[in-house]
């Protein structure tokens, strides 16, 4: 095998390792586990109508939006929220509100509140902070309520599961300083990066797709049963009988970024296509790199590199060496050398010591 080929394969398995160890929270999304902690029907649904378990959350609903102003669209869900739960205390987060307990509750997060590009990061990360500080249950105001909730109440914390994996922001409860809502906190600065594209930004840095890193990250080692987040599932989320909420026209923070990527599933096969050329792509211009490498053409540029290289070293010792040696100035360089005769005279006058001699 060619030297040449060896260091491109090194290089390339060099760069998967390192695109793994920076994704690998990412990956571990692949394998859905949620499963294992869902609730289940009857935990839901009593057969008596009566709940075994008491309710530990406390009865708070907290919804977000930039004013008071409710869209005409969502105002029904949010009405249907307040009046099936006369007995929930109703927090809307308007943004001023939002910022006003930040600054005075969390005020090391304040630099990066305000640091946000985009509206719908603060949205996402006021209701960590709510669940935190509070608890309670944090409801979308696209999702109306369809019937009380009462029996999600019953466990220390929950989200929704989303499809096909992963969990959402949409529909969250916990006791107030759950550990994994608290690590939520803790790790908000750390993604809040800028990755380009507008819509993974929002995802990664405090949407569901960062929700759910960070959900892998905290049950990664296990925890106990009181630490437990239960999933509630799709079917008891909406649509069926028993769902507790229904869905509204909403997402009114996507951008054009966001409706273009959702519109790729609803043509698979365009994208599938699109993801065949770029693959080919790349292999096409890992073929010609390769061609240059092992061309004649590079290994006279190598040469001229590994030349340019041993004579920029050979100047630099130079330089290096000259400057360490003190040199007479120009002006006394025709002068001749002054030489002491008289103490050296009196060098070989001085007697050698017994010791000396011998």
């Amino acid at each position: 095998m060619r030297k040449e080929v060896k260091y491109i394969i090194g290089a390339h398995v060099a760069l998967v390792l390192f695109l793994v160890w920076q994704t690998f929270d990412l990956i571990t999304l692949l394998n859905d586990d949620s499963f294992s902690d869902a609730l289940l029907d009857g935990d839901l649904n009593p057969p008596n109508g009566v709940l075994e378990k008491p309710a530990i959350i406390p009865k708070i609903i907290h919804q977000t939006y930039k004013t008071e102003k409710i869209p005409e669209a969502w105002q029904p869900g949010q009405q249907a929220c307040i009046d099936l739960h006369p007995d929930y205390k109703y927090i809307l987060w308007t943004d001023d509100m939002a910022r006003e307990f930040i600054s005075e509750e969390y005020p090391w997060f304040l630099k990066t509140w305000d640091g946000y590009k985009y509206p719908i990061e603060r949205a996402d990360a006021i209701r960590y902070f709510a669940l935190v500080y509070y608890g309670g249950v944090y409801i979308d105001l696209d999702d109306g309520c369809e019937r009380r909730l009462d029996p999600l109440l019953t466990v220390p914390a929950f989200v929704r599961k989303t499809i096909p994996t992963g969990i959402s922001n949409d529909v969250m409860g916990s006791v107030p300083r759950h550990p994994f809502f608290l690590k939520v906190l803790d790790s908000l600065e750390r993604y809040d990066r800028n990755w380009l594209v507008p819509y993974i930004t929002i995802m990664y840095s405090t949407g569901p797709l960062f929700l759910s890193v960070i959900w892998k990250q905290y049950k990664r080692w296990g925890v106990p049963e009181s630490g437990k987040v239960r999933i509630l599932l799709p079917r008891d989320y909406k649509t069926h009988t028993y769902s507790f909420f229904a869905i509204a026209p909403g997402s009114s923070w996507h951008m054009d970024d966001a409706k273009f990527i959702k519109s790729l599933a609803n043509h698979i096969a365009l994208a599938v296509f699109c993801g065949f050329v770029i693959a080919a792509l790349v292999f096409y211009l890992e073929y010609l790199f390769y061609s240059f490498v092992i061309s004649s053409h590079a290994k006279k540029l190598g040469r001229k590199l590994r030349s340019f290289a041993c004579f920029w070293n050979w100047q630099l010792i130079r330089s290096t060496t000259n400057a360490t040696i003190k040199r007479r100035s120009r002006k006394d360089s025709n002068l001749p050398v002054q030489i002491d005769l008289e103490k050296i005279e009196n060098e070989q006058e001085v007697p050698l010591s017994v010791g000396e001699i011998v």
